[in-house]
């Protein structure tokens, strides 16, 4: 209740008050509380709905205080049930915001409409439905309130809202009055929201709708009925104003129903929901979420039972192809992805992005460090995994989009477009995952669409200092180990002519080099050149493993950071090998001179 009031306080700034308005002396004496005062002012026939200096009446207080007893007086009074304060906020609003069935049935009867609409088309059976007071519900529905009716910027309904906010009462309730089980919530763009100041600024329409519905007006529609994108993310995953969140990005976590004070649907749903650095801008495939999608997204397992029970689909996906147990997986919340597999959820249904529930428990488990926290996942990610795998996850299945979790110092180095979860696993250096997965069949030799393998990322590529997840060197050099022993080729070249050594070099990873060495890895492989490098020619000059390990080649944005004790190693190893060693305390203008820039 503390929250509501907040809300309202907000929404109808009431303690404004600026000079030179008009008298609103009732309104005044019920925000004191002056009860024998708005008795003496209605006995002289004063203007119960004068507003204030921000279109607050004196039922907009009365309601907000919860008063029935002065609600009664006024609306015997005539005060106008209708009224809207600056921001399109009626008394009838407030009432469904706070739950209030009594003073909802007195408003109704003094006139106010069950499906008024507010900015951005916003019912107060949708506010009613947030709130989760099914006897406030019932008011509204016994009165004629649309039980289907969908807001204008997401599309989304009572229904959605309910589960949005996990009250499986009311969601219950909705469904008996005949709730759309099936619907989903408007199609939008991904990719940046507006620019503020810019006239398809969301808060620009509210505004202008706030102004047409305090002044009777009829609402101006917003921006052509095209709804605006918020911001995505993965871990925590925003609710509905003021609900649950723990990225935007979630992670996905829970978002606004209406998309107000979230982020972006489809990722939402994952936050929920941004998409991956693989992902177009602009692509027409946000949105479309079911109630059982938000439902998920709440991780309540009570909302989802209501849903399941009424015959939502388990595997209706979003816009961009997220399933409710992709959406369970992301978020971890594992046990509510078990109850869904047990009732019937496809554990190889794929997202437009191709990510399963595999990946992304695979990712879940060897989460990369990140500008946002992750929540802790509510049953052993490897059980979970397990489970996955025990139902027929297909272990070999190749995503296409590089997941959020990605920042941008790996994409710069790394593409996860073709990975595995087998490859997934063998960059942290997994040894568990990874050997459950190859006893259920994981092909070890799977790379990524650019042709980087499991062994080069094991060894290195993709490593980014302080963000990338190990478990520990030790396990890292065994992973090595068995992928060398499953056949890997320590000079398979990727896309960009790296191999593992100059993975493994660049990490630093001194037992790994000496491992791939012993293992045949060549010496003086060189990279195709690394366009990161600054200064003049070196931007296509093509380097070597030891290179890497004296810190002189940039990768994206991060430093290289030169690890001496490996670059010792690789110099023994090449003299050893009778190859040419470059001499210690290199620096990248010593190079140009004396190598790439004749």
């Amino acid at each position: 209740m503390r929250r509501v009031l907040g809300c309202s306080v907000a929404a109808l700034s009431l303690a404004i008050v600026s000079l030179g308005a008009a008298p609103s002396e009732v309104a005044d004496a019920v925000m004191r509380g002056d009860k024998a005062a708005v008795q003496k002012l209605i006995a002289q026939k004063a203007d119960v709905s004068a507003p204030q200096a921000d279109g607050a009446t004196a039922l907009h207080w009365a309601v907000f205080k919860s008063d029935k007893e002065m609600v009664d007086l006024l609306v015997r009074a005539g005060a106008n049930a209708k009224a809207a304060n600056r921001d399109g906020a009626t008394p009838l609003w407030l009432a469904s915001v706070n739950g209030d069935a009594a003073i909802i049935e007195a408003l109704i009867k003094g006139g106010a409409d069950p499906n008024e609409k507010q900015p951005l088309g916003r019912t107060p059976l949708m506010e009613a439905s947030r709130t989760g007071n099914v006897e406030a519900m019932k008011v509204l529905l016994d009165h004629g309130a649309d039980v289907n009716a969908k807001e204008t910027l997401r599309g989304t309904t009572p229904l959605m809202w309910a589960a949005d906010e996990g009250h499986a009462a009311a969601i219950k309730l909705l469904l008996d009055r005949g709730a759309d089980i099936k619907a989903q919530s408007s199609l939008v763009e991904r990719g940046r929201g507006p620019a503020l100041g810019k006239s398809s600024d969301p808060r620009k329409q509210v505004a202008a709708q706030g102004a047409a519905l305090a002044a009777g007006l009829a609402s101006p529609p917003l921006g052509g009925g095209r709804a605006a994108a918020g911001r995505g993310g993965r871990g925590g995953r925003g609710g509905a104003t003021g609900g649950r969140g723990a990225n935007a990005a979630g992670a996905a976590g829970t978002a606004a129903a209406d998309g107000t004070d979230g982020f972006d649907d489809a990722a939402a749903a994952a936050f929920g929901f941004g998409g991956g650095f693989g992902r177009q801008a602009a692509v027409k495939d946000g949105g479309a979420l079911t109630p059982l999608v938000y439902a998920v997204r709440a991780d309540d397992l009570d909302s989802v039972k209501v849903l399941l029970a009424a015959g939502a689909d388990v595997n209706q996906v979003t816009g961009y192809g997220w399933s409710p147990l992709l959406v369970a997986t992301q978020n971890r919340f594992y046990k509510l992805g078990a109850y869904l597999i047990d009732h019937g959820a496809d554990v190889n249904l794929a997202n437009k992005g191709m990510w399963t529930p595999l990946y992304l428990a695979t990712d879940n488990r060897n989460i990369e460090s990140g500008d946002y926290p992750v929540r802790k996942g509510d049953m052993d990610h490897l059980e979970f995994i397990k489970l996955l795998l025990d139902h027929g996850a297909n272990v070999n299945a190749r995503m296409k989009d590089s997941t959020e979790t990605r920042t941008v110092f790996t994409n710069q180095w790394l593409d996860e477009n073709g990975a595995t979860a087998f490859l997934r696993a063998s960059q942290s250096g997994d040894i568990a995952l990874m050997k459950l997965l190859l006893a259920h069949g994981a092909d070890p030799k799977i790379d990524t669409v650019l042709h980087v393998t499991a062994l080069q990322v094991a060894a290195g590529i993709g490593w980014v200092e302080g963000i990338t997840y190990e478990w520990s060197p030790e396990q890292t050099l065994e992973a090595v180990k068995l992928l060398l022993d499953l056949g890997l080729d320590p000079n398979a070249q990727a896309d960009t002519g790296r191999v593992a050594l100059h993975g493994a070099a660049h990490k630093g990873a001194t037992a790994v080099v000496q491992v791939l060495v012993d293992h045949g890895a060549k010496l003086n492989i060189r990279d195709y050149g690394n366009t990161d490098n600054r200064g003049g020619k070196l931007a296509v000059h093509t380097w070597e493993p030891v290179d890497y390990a004296d810190g002189l080649v940039r990768v994206g944005v991060q430093s290289a950071i030169a690890h001496p004790e490996t670059g010792l190693l690789l110099r023994k190893l090449m003299t050893a090998a009778g190859l040419p060693a470059p001499p210690v305390g290199r620096t990248l203008e010593s190079i140009c001179i004396t190598e790439a820039c004749d």
